[in-house]
């Protein structure tokens, strides 16, 4: 953390100096060389990544199978029944509760014994229990597939979902025929795969998301907190851009005291009143990037408010981490108010100049659309009704 707080006063103390602009119009140079070589470099990697997704295929859908089983449970929806698989252990045990459970219903509602619905209470969660470990081994299993699936060569964090340039493509496939080869052929442009028929037509690809409408804070199908939080995209070429404002949830006990100081400190500047004793919150941004590696020979990346010669930096970064970024950013109340006014958020690029001064190579920006709304009504749930939703979803335990 403080390594980040002074790179980020390093980065504002470059942009205080004088500071070239972006054309923005044309692609950065080096550019088109650069997303030539991934094109190259991403036809084994996707060729691998096809073949291992072949394999999880199947574990895919009985995961789902058994998240919907789970669901089911959990509301006693008994509609399920006639879809269970005999033959499949787990689905057996889950017929066979659903048809106990309903006698044990029926028998309460005749004789109003009060231990036929502890009985009932203690087979749904032996039951739940069933699930969630077949569940954990597929999930088992699928890691294992992955981790076998070794080394990926350039890393399908570059490849996965990319747009490539076609005659790249082509000129590495050569005679071979798989998916990513076949779909690169004109005839098939309809495929899993997006091509462009050069670099300069990847840099006119645009694509912007408005905020998205929040809503309660929730448990999700793996069991993790879900919801409460506002996402926007947006995209140009390869380059993507995903921020959600959200809380950022703390274990204390998984906290320093200076940390959980600074989460107090921050929710009484804010007004915001907390009495859980084992977690805590405060209003942050999830930034990601699809950046592993420099575009256009950037030594740094800013997330800032603002034009870039006037840029409120909330998050500062060094480039060629060979990993996409993906940070939390907790925010400070003066960013609080910028996020919640509308204020634009943006990426910038910049490289540090011999002389001292910094140059902006490119940027991407988000969009405000539905900003102001979507931020303003989240951070409202946030002071008030999440407290207690955080209460009951996770109930503090008894010491």
């Amino acid at each position: 953390m403080r390594r980040s707080r002074l790179l980020t006063a390093a980065l504002a103390a470059l942009l205080a100096k004088p500071l070239m602009g972006i054309a923005q119009d044309t692609p950065p140079d080096g550019f088109a060389d650069l997303e030539l070589e991934r094109s190259r470099l991403c036809v084994p990697v996707l060729v691998q990544l096809d073949a291992l997704n072949l394999r999880l295929q199947p574990l895919g859908f009985r995961t789902e199978r058994l998240r919907r089983i789970a669901a089911a449970i959990a509301i006693e929806d008994r509609t399920l029944m006639d879809s269970l698989n005999a033959s499949d252990s787990t689905e057996a045990a889950v017929r066979d509760w659903f048809v106990s459970d309903g006698r044990l219903a029926r028998s309460f509602l005749e004789t109003n014994q009060q231990s036929l619905q502890q009985q009932r209470a203690v087979d749904r969660e032996r039951i739940k229990g069933t699930v969630q470990a077949t569940l954990e081994g597929v999930q088992v299993e699928a890691q294992d597939l992955i981790e076998g699936a070794g080394d990926f060569g350039v890393g399908d964090r570059a490849c996965e979902g990319a747009v490539l340039v076609r005659s790249a493509v082509l000129e590495v496939c050569g005679s071979e025929q798989n998916l990513i080869c076949d779909a690169a052929k004109p005839a098939n442009s309809d495929g899993a795969y997006r091509f462009v028929e050069s670099p300069e037509d990847l840099w006119d690809m645009q694509e912007f998301r408005p905020w998205t409408s929040p809503e309660p804070l929730q448990v999700g199908p793996d069991g993790q907190l879900d919801g409460a939080s506002t996402v926007t995209f947006a995209r140009q070429g390869n380059l993507a851009l995903s921020v959600a404002f959200r809380p950022l949830i703390r274990q204390r006990s998984d906290m320093t005291p200076e940390e959980i100081q600074n989460f107090e400190t921050l929710l009484d500047s804010i007004g915001f009143e907390l009495d859980h004793p084992e977690l805590i919150y405060a209003p942050a941004l999830a930034i990601r990037a699809t950046l592993p590696e420099p575009l256009a020979g950037e030594d740094s990346y800013i997330i800032h408010f603002g034009d870039i010669e006037t840029a409120d930096i909330i998050w500062g970064g060094a480039s060629g981490t060979g990993a996409p970024i993906e940070i939390s950013v907790l925010l400070t109340p003066i960013h609080i108010m910028k996020l919640t006014q509308g204020d634009p958020l943006q990426l910038t690029a910049i490289r540090s100049l011999d002389d001292g001064n910094g140059e902006a190579l490119f940027g991407l920006g988000l969009t405000p659309v539905n900003q102001t709304s979507a931020t303003q009504s989240l951070l409202a749930y946030m002071a008030t009704q999440m407290p207690e939703d955080l209460k009951l979803l996770v109930p503090p335990r008894d010491y």
